[in-house]
C-alpha cells in the first residue's frame, strides 16, 4: 500500500538555480534602475539649461525694454529742458516779434527779438512772405529748437489781405519749424 516510501527528491540543486536566477534578475534590476537614474538626471539638467537659457534671455529682453524706455524718458526730459529755457527766454524777452507796418505807401515787414531789431523787409506783390520768414527763421539759434513769436498788426490800418498772407505763411511755417508757437496780437483791440 504505500510504495512512495522509498522516493527521495532532492531539492538543492533546484534552489541553487532558483538562488542564482533571483541573483541575476535583482542584478539586471539593478542595471536598469541604475541607467533610469542617469537618463533622469540627464533629463534634469537639460531643462535646467533650457530654464537657465529662458530666464537669460528674459532678463535681457527686461533690460533692453528698460533701457528703451529709460532713453525715451530722457528725451522727454531734455524736451522739457528746452521749453523751461524757451519759457525762462519768454520771461525776459527774448520772443521773436513780427510787425506789419505801412511806410510810404509800402507794406514793411519787421522781426526783433529782446528788444533787438533783426531785420525788416518791404514786401512787394513779388515778394514771397513766406520765404521771407523762413530766412530771418533760419538765422536764429536751432531751426529745431523751440521759437516764441507774436506777429503784431494794427488792426485799424493792416490790410486784410496782408494780415492774411502773414497769418497763412506763419500756418505754412509751423510743418518744417516743429518747436514754433505763434501768437496773433492786434493792437488796436479789435480781433
Amino acid at each position: 500500500m504505500s510504495r512512495n516510501k522509498g522516493i527521495i527528491i532532492e531539492l538543492t540543486s533546484l534552489l541553487d538555480v532558483i538562488l542564482i536566477m533571483l541573483f541575476w534578475v535583482m542584478m539586471v534590476s539593478s542595471d536598469k534602475a541604475d541607467k533610469a537614474e542617469q537618463q533622469a538626471e540627464q533629463k534634469v539638467q537639460a531643462a535646467n539649461a533650457a530654464a537657465q537659457v529662458t530666464a537669460d534671455k528674459a532678463k535681457e529682453d527686461a533690460e533692453k525694454y528698460i533701457n528703451e524706455r529709460l532713453a525715451e524718458q530722457r528725451e522727454e526730459i531734455d524736451k522739457l529742458d528746452e521749453y523751461v529755457k524757451t519759457i525762462e527766454g519768454f520771461e525776459d524777452g527774448e520772443m521773436l516779434s513780427i510787425s506789419i507796418t505801412y511806410v510810404n505807401d509800402s507794406e514793411v515787414l519787421s522781426f526783433t527779438r529782446s528788444g533787438r531789431q533783426l531785420s525788416s523787409v518791404t514786401l512787394t506783390s513779388y515778394s514771397n512772405i513766406e520765404e521771407e520768414i523762413r530766412r530771418v527763421l533760419d538765422t536764429l539759434p536751432s531751426k529745431d529748437g523751440i521759437i516764441l513769436a507774436a506777429f503784431i498788426y494794427d488792426g485799424n490800418t493792416a490790410l486784410y489781405r496782408d494780415v492774411q498772407g502773414v497769418r497763412n505763411a506763419l500756418e505754412n511755417l509751423r510743418k518744417d519749424y516743429s518747436g514754433i508757437y505763434f501768437a496773433y496780437i492786434n493792437t488796436s483791440g479789435q480781433s
